[in-house]
């Protein structure tokens, strides 16, 4: 049986889950399993979410005429989203541990010029400025900070994609990209150029899932995703219960000026 403060926290973070999008991916018992140890044991909370940093916002910076503005989804997390979920969490008991990495891209072609990345990343870390200042929300440069270098691909994914994923899998994947990069970014490739870079990534995510579940220094944690959880799917090539960690509880692409999702 879990814990009182286990199932009015669980039962928030299920109601948050399904206002923030329809046919969201319901939250896994592991999430309630987890919450319920970190209680016992008289733990926080471990919370990750990653930020993309990616080609976009060159186009964004255009459109804003030279200067990063907060959309209204960015002020919205930092002063609506993150302050309630962890009051759900603060007002029963439990404390939170809350990690945000700033996640460049995989790719040379999507990544974005670092004076473009400096000046965005200070523009939210005065966002979440108020917030880290009450001593539970953490920013992170994910190669930076964590990993010291760039993210890797699994090899053994790059050789043989094949193996790991099904062609219409992989062609989906093809086409999301396709219709991202040259819409957000402006970016066209050919076929071949397209799902290099596809095949690429997918093993990078797969990389990164596997060190998140074995290798992650931040232990145990809950994935509270800025995108859809099916981007997350080839996260567990490797990790097979990856997914289960997700808790789809914030409206996906604050960064985006426009947003259809």
């Amino acid at each position: 049986m879990r814990l009182p403060a286990t199932e009015k926290v669980t039962r928030f973070l299920r109601e948050r889950n399904r206002i923030v999008r329809s046919n969201n991916l319901k939250i896994n018992e592991w999430v309630d399993d987890y919450v319920d140890v970190c209680i016992r044991q008289g733990e926080p909370i471990t919370i990750l979410t990653q930020w993309c940093i990616s080609k976009n916002l060159e186009l964004r910076l255009e459109k804003q005429d030279g200067v990063f503005l907060p959309t209204k989804k960015e002020r919205n997390i930092f002063e609506v989203e993150l302050p309630r979920i962890a009051e759900a969490f603060q007002t029963n008991g439990v404390r939170v541990n809350w990690w945000i990495t700033f996640s460049r891209s995989y790719l040379d072609s999507r990544r974005v010029g670092r004076d473009i990345e400096a000046e965005y990343k200070g523009m939210i870390e005065g966002l979440a400025e108020p917030l880290i200042n009450q001593g539970w929300l953490f920013l992170l440069d994910w190669e930076d900070d964590v990993l010291g270098g760039r993210s890797q691909p699994s090899t053994e994914v790059l050789d043989s994609i094949e193996r790991f994923v099904k062609p219409e899998a992989l062609e989906l994947e093809m086409q999301w990209n396709s219709t991202w990069a040259e819409k957000e970014t402006g970016l066209r490739q050919s076929q071949e150029e397209l799902r290099r870079d596809v095949c690429f990534q997918v093993a990078c995510e797969a990389e990164e899932g596997r060190f998140l579940t074995a290798e992650s220094p931040l232990g145990e944690f809950i994935l509270v995703p800025l995108e859809v959880p099916e981007q997350y799917d080839f996260f567990a090539i490797f990790a097979k219960d990856f997914k289960k960690r997700i808790a789809a509880v914030l409206p996906p692409y604050p960064w985006r000026l426009k947003d259809t999702t």
